[in-house]
């Protein structure tokens, strides 16, 4: 089970389980991210931390494609990572998300695109 935690690429959620319009934290490998089923109906992987200070963007607001952070006010566009307004001046990570079948997967070896 131990592998399956540091993999890079997990499976998780099933399509459905999230929806549309809300986000969940899950942890891949070891990175913390933020899982976004948007308004359009994508899926999008964002790093789960403000760039800014060590928050939990999971415990911010959805506001269409940017997650607000909860401690400063700072967004950041879900679907490239780019910093929306101050503080934060720096763009977060963005990961690749494929939906295989019923499966949700989250890639964090490779950068979304």
């Amino acid at each position: 089970m131990q592998e399956e935690e540091a993999s890079p690429r997990r499976v998780v959620a099933r399509a459905g389980e999230l929806d549309q319009d809300s986000m969940r934290r899950f942890v891949v490998g070891s990175i913390p991210v933020l899982l976004v089923h948007a308004e359009d109906g994508a899926y999008y992987a964002i790093q789960d931390t403000c760039t800014h200070e060590d928050f939990s963007l999971s415990e911010g607001e959805l506001l269409r494609f940017d997650v607000e952070c909860p401690a400063h006010g700072s967004r950041f566009d879900v679907r490239t990572g780019r910093v929306r307004n101050l503080p934060a001046v720096m763009a977060a990570e963005t990961y690749r998300v494929e939906v295989e079948g019923e499966n949700i997967v989250i890639d964090v070896s490779r950068a979304a695109s």
